[in-house]
């Protein structure tokens, strides 16, 4: 199946990376004081010397705001000879786009950087830059990657992103899959300096299986496209939405496995669908029971994930650096009544159902390039083999290749299908007799859980729904519902920038003359230039505009539409 190297277009798109990749690398703050080339260099000697590392995820409204952040996080683990390795940076979904094009995509939560701050990232701190969000997989990928290795930025993703995230308006799919394969081969081209490709499988199609064996599978995948044809090195990442204890350490080993028992992961993502606004007992909670299992994984088989104390406030705003300080103690304390303790897991019986997974994903990743073959596709061929595979998703192959899995890889159903099952059972009872209501649904980017929920659930009440995807523009929404004759408008939005959708959604209401009811739901909040995003809810009411900040208020919402219409 494979040849001697990759083909075909993909073949001139790696090359051209791999010249364009700049001629030095600079060693920011933590890689001088460590004495290294590259974070992946550090990793490594954590990983023989049983060190665990330690990420956190910082991103305020712009780069002064993250860098200050980032000092007080700093100063204070090292007022108790403490340290964090690296820090995420959760940018604007605007940085997804070339800088010259940004003005036109809607300011989110997190900065959006200028030129002039790239040089600013590994000097903030003694902490070393990850960059995952919206860098490679976005139309962007290729010059966002060339400037964060010149800034010192070793470790890059996020190809999880390539196959699910979304430019508002649309992109071409070609552009950006030759921008990905571009940042690959750049990446390519420093390897032998510990250059990673990051992919975070939470954020990609991985988490639309039916079992974590082809979440796993996928990630086989990715490493057959990043290793084997482009010839960089892959480092995963999971975590977020993996809930249960069992399900990480299997995760964990599985994934390794994958690897061939050399993986140099980038972080364990703490648990983030278990936080509750407002809860900050049952957060400690959470954190203290994730933590434990990732630690104990890194304990039991050192990967170089650095682990990640998810703050107590992420499900309700952007955390401070207080807040990311306190949980990165608290896991620090952890760490050493984890290293005092017995076994946590019992690691035979995770080894044996990960080994089960493993073989499962190697037998999944080989038939789906047989498939794709099969289908006319140039499987040597990256920019081909990635566009085929973006095409088909996780659910996709799931659904051609039926290949059954053992019971006990079976019985691992990740929580994304679990939840979208029990939120739509429970939005059964809540929602009213919608027969004969035609609803235009679109959640505009990738926080498609209760967008498939609500496709399972409005159907079942009686609904017709048009749903439209993940890349359409509220103006868009809103000439679809005419379009289509809609009796209601049903949208999602998440990232910090419900305001300017509202104003963007009551505009085009204006222009088109549209006389259905307009639900918006999400995060309703807005990137207004302070340390975090404020609420709007108000706001998008006095655009005549109705917010649901949960489901239970979008179901009464839909109670009241199907109320003015039969009286």
């Amino acid at each position: 199946m494979m040849g001697s190297g990759p083909t075909g277009r993909g073949a001139r798109v790696l090359a051209a990376g791999r010249r364009a990749a700049p001629a030095e690398i600079h060693r920011t703050a933590y890689l001088r004081l460590h004495g290294a080339r590259s974070e992946a260099e550090v990793k490594l000697r954590a990983r023989r010397d049983g060190r665990v590392t330690y990420h956190a995820h910082v991103g305020s409204t712009d780069w002064p705001a993250t860098a200050r952040a980032l000092v007080e996080i700093e100063s204070g683990l090292a007022e108790r000879g403490l340290a964090c390795d690296r820090f995420g940076l959760t940018l604007s979904r605007a940085m997804s786009v070339p800088e010259a094009e940004r003005a036109g995509v809607h300011k989110e939560t997190g900065p959006s950087l200028r030129p002039d701050e790239w040089a600013l990232l590994g000097e903030a701190a003694a902490i070393q830059p990850h960059l995952g969000d919206f860098m490679i997989g976005t139309p962007a990928g290729a010059e966002h990657a060339r400037a964060a290795l010149g800034a010192g930025v070793t470790t890059i993703g996020n190809l999880g992103q390539y196959w699910s995230f979304e430019v508002p308006g649309g992109q071409d799919a070609l552009q950006v899959t030759e921008a990905t394969v571009e940042a690959i081969g750049m990446l390519a081209a420093w390897r032998d300096r510990g250059a990673l490709v990051h992919s975070y499988l939470d954020d990609g199609v991985a988490m639309q299986a039916s079992h974590y064996g082809s979440y796993v599978g996928w990630a086989a995948l990715e490493r057959h496209v990043v290793e084997d044809l482009c010839g960089a090195r892959l480092a995963h990442s999971y975590g977020g939405l993996v809930d249960e204890p069992w399900h990480r350490a299997v995760v964990h080993l599985a994934v390794d496995d994958v690897h061939d028992r050399d993986h140099l992961g980038s972080m364990v993502y703490g648990n983030t669908v278990d936080m509750r606004a407002r809860d900050p007992r049952h957060n400690e909670e959470v954190l203290r029971r994730y933590l434990t299992i990732d630690l104990a994984c890194q304990l039991h088989r050192p990967t170089g994930h650095a682990v990640h104390p998810v703050p107590l406030t992420e499900a309700e705003r952007v955390p401070t650096g207080a807040e990311n300080l306190a949980v990165q103690l608290l896991a620090h304390e952890l760490e050493a009544d984890v290293r005092r303790s017995g076994a946590v897991v019992d690691w035979v019986a995770a080894e044996r159902t990960a080994g089960e997974v493993a073989a499962y994903a190697r037998t999944f990743r080989d038939a789906a390039l047989r498939l794709l073959l099969d289908d006319g596709v140039d499987v040597d061929d990256p920019v081909a083999l990635l566009l085929a595979l973006r095409m088909l998703g996780t659910r996709g192959l799931e659904d051609r290749l039926r290949l059954p899995p053992p019971r006990a890889v079976a019985a691992l159903v990740p929580w994304k299908a679990r939840h979208v099952r029990t939120v739509a059972a429970g939005l059964d009872d809540e929602l009213p007799d919608l027969r004969g209501t035609r609803i235009v649904l679109a959640v505009l980017d990738v926080h498609d859980v209760v967008r498939d929920a609500l496709l399972h659930a409005l159907p079942r009440a009686g609904a017709e729904v048009v749903l439209l995807p993940s890349d359409a523009t509220p103006a868009g929404v809103v000439h679809a519902a005419v379009a289509e004759d809609a009796d209601v408008v049903v949208l999602g939005t998440y990232n910090g920038a419900a305001l300017a959708v509202g104003r963007e959604l009551a505009a085009a209401v204006a222009l088109t003359g549209y006389e259905g009811p307009v639900i918006i739901g999400g995060k309703l909040n807005q990137d207004a230039g302070g340390d975090s995003p404020v609420d709007v809810v108000e706001d998008l009411r006095a655009l005549g505009l109705q917010p649901a900040a949960t489901l239970a208020e979008a179901a009464a919402l839909l109670r009241g539409l199907r109320h003015r219409t039969f009286t």
